[in-house]
């Protein structure tokens, strides 16, 4: 497996690679890293070339010191590694990232799986997601590390329509591990995160594409992707019964069932 770390401009980004095949990357969500794929990396080596980061900001990658976009950073990477045509797979901010690539570079990609996606340009509206992001700015302020992870386990783990207890207390003990480190690690972060309004430019995405959702997410991502089905020429939508926002790590059986006949079907 290669593994290190690749220059982008003001810092350097994380990386693995594994397998041999069309290549792969998958991407993770917010206040996450790559290791929330480590089912599927594996699973997915055995017929491609599997690429798995930690963006900008996120695990063993560098914390932002200005603006930047995360499409950029994910060319630098396919660039050093040789990389022309990519599938891309991303989670939430991972499938905003591979929308904002998708619309900027519609040539490097042959296909695209966005699950419980985000799309540059949308606005959250969800009441609970919005008041959970106000417990997290006053946990952030207060440097409280906890509540601040509690904040974003009960947003994006749980979700508004789940307790705590309602969620797989390995899902949860996964996600705050990663949370945690991201919001003690990457503290100082800076800059913005520049993007592409993917949502207005959803006609420009030329790559079969693959949406899925699970069926206790919230009301901004079942509407974002209702309006990715609508716009993205030919996409295609899937619903994962038992599943909130992290589907891959709740239901990663129902996922890679998905996934990789998506995948089959659509290689170059």
């Amino acid at each position: 497996m290669g593994t290190g770390h690749i220059e982008v401009s003001d810092g350097s980004l994380y990386y693995e690679a594994v397998g041999d095949g069309p290549a792969v990357v998958l991407l993770h969500g917010g206040l996450l890293d790559c290791r929330m794929w480590d089912d599927q990396f594996e699973l997915l080596a055995a017929t491609h070339r599997v690429i798995r980061l930690d963006v900008r900001s996120h695990g063993r990658s560098s914390t932002a010191t200005g603006d930047f976009r995360h499409d950029d950073d994910l060319a630098a990477v396919l660039d050093t590694l040789g990389v022309d045509r990519v599938a891309l797979v991303g989670l939430s901010m991972g499938g905003r990232i591979a929308f904002d690539f998708a619309v900027s570079r519609p040539q490097r990609v042959w296909a695209l799986c966005a699950a419980a996606t985000g799309i540059s340009g949308m606005t959250f509206t969800d009441p609970y997601v919005l008041d959970r992001y106000q417990e997290m700015g006053r946990a952030a302020q207060e440097r409280d590390t906890a509540a601040f992870v509690e904040a974003f386990l009960r947003a994006w783990v749980d979700g508004p329509h789940r307790r705590p207890e309602d969620v797989a207390a390995s899902v949860r003990v996964r996600c705050a591990d990663m949370a945690a480190n991201n919001a003690t690690r990457h503290a100082t972060a800076q800059g913005r995160m520049l993007e592409r309004d993917a949502l207005h430019r959803l006609g420009e995405v030329t790559a079969p594409t693959l949406l899925v959702i699970g069926d206790t997410d919230s009301s901004d991502i079942v509407d974002v992707t209702q309006r990715a089905v609508r716009d993205v020429p030919g996409a295609r939508r899937v619903e994962i019964p038992g599943a909130g926002h992290m589907i891959n790590l709740e239901q990663p059986d129902a996922f890679n069932t998905v996934l990789l006949p998506f995948l089959q079907e659509q290689s170059p």
